[in-house]
């Protein structure tokens, strides 16, 4: 594949506009219409841009071909994402720092995936430290609310210095492997805009609410670029066409996710857990596998 773009300047233009009309929003709305619109839009693009991933193993190649019929696929596939969400009940604290790991590392793939350096080993950390800046940038703007999800998922009171400590290694880092990693020209270009883009994330995860400000970078910034790269990568093209195949093909998923999320929410409703830490619990446990796919699916469109 060619070392070409996959985000349009279209696109970046209107995920830009999109960004400061939501970024407006939260000036002139309350939480409640925020989180409203949050779980819109997460419920929508942000599980659907995950929904396909059967659809990407069967078309660029489950990795064991026993389990390469459709049937064994989805019952593996499923398999994974209980056994994610099983590890948030028996050993919740390490379930959690992994999924903040696959997080982060999934989030800064998909941002740098296109732009090569000098030093290839180095751009898995560089994608690794980005989504950490990305992630604890939103942490620390909520450090009370991110405090109170992570007491309900884990039972641990984490203090909340260690979030503005974590965002301070990991902007580090990132500004190092940023300055090994590229040829000047590229940096001056690559620096400029991410920093400015960091600002900007920072101004809108400390204006909006959590769940808002979550959903803005979340849908945005990630998924519908993530739904561009896939169509692309899939369908060739971005059409009505190919997005209509790509929502017919994860139909069935997208679906059942969203009825499970249902009923664990009726079934939980009037315990101790609150809503915030069910959903992210339930958003880690189909982030696991999803993080793999893409990562296959991203590594064989390098060499197509």
């Amino acid at each position: 594949m060619k070392k070409k773009g996959w985000k349009t300047a279209e696109l970046r233009n209107a995920m830009m506009v999109t960004t400061f009309f939501f970024l407006w929003l939260a000036i002139f709305f309350g939480e409640t219409v925020e989180e409203t619109l949050a779980f819109t839009l997460i419920f929508s693009f942000g599980i659907l841009h995950g929904a396909n991933d059967l659809e990407i193993l069967r078309r660029k190649g489950w990795p064991d071909r026993k389990l390469k019929s459709g049937r064994n696929m989805l019952i593996a596939y499923v398999g994974f994402v209980m056994l994610s969400a099983l590890l948030f009940y028996l050993i919740p604290m390490l379930a959690l720092v992994i999924f903040i790991s696959f997080s982060a590392y999934h989030f800064g793939e998909q941002h740098w995936i296109t732009r090569r350096g000098k030093h290839l080993p180095l751009q898995k950390l560089l994608f690794f430290t980005y989504g950490l800046v990305v992630l604890f940038l939103l942490f620390c703007a909520h450090t009370g609310e991110v405090t109170e999800v992570i007491l309900g998922i884990t039972g641990v009171s984490v203090p909340t210095i260690w979030f503005g400590r974590v965002l301070l290694v990991s902007l580090g880092l990132f500004v190092v492997i940023l300055c090994t990693n590229f040829f000047r020209s590229q940096l001056v270009r690559y620096a400029l805009r991410e920093f400015l883009l960091l600002g900007l994330f920072f101004l809108v995860f400390n204006t909006a609410s959590l769940l808002w400000a979550f959903a803005i970078y979340f849908v945005v910034w990630h998924s519908i670029p993530s739904l561009a790269d896939q169509l692309r990568l899939l369908y060739g093209t971005i059409s009505l066409k190919s997005g209509l195949q790509y929502v017919k093909s994860s139909a069935v998923y997208w679906v059942g996710a969203l009825v499970t999320l249902a009923v664990a929410f009726l079934v939980l409703k009037d315990s101790d857990f609150g809503y915030l830490p069910l959903f992210f619990s339930f958003l880690a446990a189909i982030t696991f596998p999803h993080v793999l796919v893409i990562t296959r699916l991203y590594g064989q469109g390098e060499n197509e």
